[in-house]
């Protein structure tokens, strides 16, 4: 028997479900609910009130004729600090190891050899600096097909499944111990039947806008069925 929240409706995962005290957390909700309370529980799909979803800051989101597009930015005030240290590392060591042969006119491999560490290192450097300046993931649900879409300036990483495989989603989170400090990242996961999951990274935002997220697609999986 599948439980739902109380509250929004929404699906309560096997995992978060708590028999020997009788309770069950919703983790779109972030609350405790008794287990007689989700049994009873009117499913999200069922209930005839349409929810008004006002995207946080940072989320763009549009109806489409067959289906909707939900754009996440993935800018960051770290690009304060990535745009000028990739400039330095990339500049310096490319243009003095390269840039120098390319100069002169002359090829010395040895030197070439040594440069290709930083090659490599700037090349990610760069992605990742273009990310945090004016990245963003796009969420798109048309003709039948789900897709996530990460990349910025046109160039994306996509992957998709075929809407109605898609089964339901729930928010994850990590959290990595600096120094000094905790960082926690969060991502939507979402179960394909018959295909590989999909997953849609949300690190980097604040976490009810990674909550509006989650409960906007959990509703929208729920309601498409």
């Amino acid at each position: 028997m599948e439980l739902h929240c109380p509250d929004c409706g929404l699906p309560i995962q096997a995992a978060d479900i708590a028999p020997a005290q009788g309770v069950a957390v919703c983790r779109f909700c972030e609350e405790t609910f008794p287990l007689a309370a989700c049994q009873t529980a009117v499913p999200f799909a069922d209930r005839n009130i349409v929810p008004v979803m006002t995207p946080p800051k940072g989320v763009d989101f549009v109806e489409t004729m067959d289906g909707f597009r939900l754009t996440l930015s993935t800018r960051s005030c770290i690009a304060v600090f990535l745009v000028p240290f990739t400039l330095v590392w990339a500049g310096g060591s490319l243009g003095g190891i390269y840039g120098t042969q390319i100069a002169k006119g002359e090829f010395n491999w040895m030197m070439s050899l040594f440069g290709l560490p930083f090659l490599v290192g700037s090349f990610f450097l760069v992605a990742l600096t273009v990310m945090s300046v004016c990245g963003r993931t796009v969420v798109e649900l048309a003709g039948g097909k789900f897709s996530v879409r990460t990349g910025a300036l046109g160039v994306y990483r996509t992957k998709s499944a075929v809407w109605h495989d898609v089964r339901s989603c729930r928010l994850t989170e990590a959290t990595r111990r600096g120094r000094n400090s905790y960082h926690t990242s969060f991502q939507v996961e979402f179960k394909v039947d018959g295909g590989e999951d999909l997953k849609l990274s949300v690190a980097g935002v604040e976490r009810e806008t990674a909550l509006w997220v989650a409960r906007f697609l959990a509703g929208r999986i729920q309601r498409g069925r």
